[in-house]
């Protein structure tokens, strides 16, 4: 998709269309996958530099919990979106769905917890955690430092 900036008139020029997974081009391990179509419904506004996007953007993906590595799924649902495109110099058209792509990726929450981010969910590794802290299973004590003296606690190490 092509679009002049000379075709952009200046109550700005709406379009809307849908971005596909593939379009993406994630590695499979990419901690983000676009599991469907993306959605758009934009207005551009064409200025002496810059082209602005103005909208709404949404689509289904998965995104991997930074805390048990498990992928979850989520709705991206940006109604306010807004990004801007910078113009290079003898630049007179350009493709607004690579800049869409981009900035709809940063848009994604960098530190993601399944168990804040769907009701109800309950992390399984956080789940684990909250077991071992309420197992009252005794530890195995290690041996006994030397008196208040620090340094011979490990003096006391290096002998055994």
């Amino acid at each position: 998709m092509e679009i002049f900036f000379s075709d952009i008139p200046e109550e700005g020029l709406p379009i809307s269309g849908k971005l596909n997974p593939a379009w993406f081009q994630l590695p499979e391990d990419d901690p983000i996958r676009i599991s469907g179509d993306v959605e758009y419904d934009l207005t551009l506004y064409a200025f002496d530099e810059t082209v602005v996007f103005s909208g709404h953007v949404r689509g289904p993906v998965e995104l991997q919990c930074v805390t048990c590595l498990e992928y979850f799924p989520w709705e991206a649902d940006f109604p306010a979106w807004q990004s801007e495109l910078d113009i290079e110099q003898r630049q007179v058209s350009f493709d607004p769905r690579e800049g869409l792509r981009d900035e709809f990726l940063l848009e994604m929450p960098t530190t993601p917890h399944c168990d804040e981010m769907i009701d109800d969910r309950v992390c399984p590794k956080v789940d684990l955690l909250a077991k071992f802290e309420h197992d009252e299973t005794p530890l195995e004590a290690g041996p006994e430092p030397a008196g208040d003296d620090v340094w011979g606690a490990l003096d006391q190490l290096e002998k055994d």
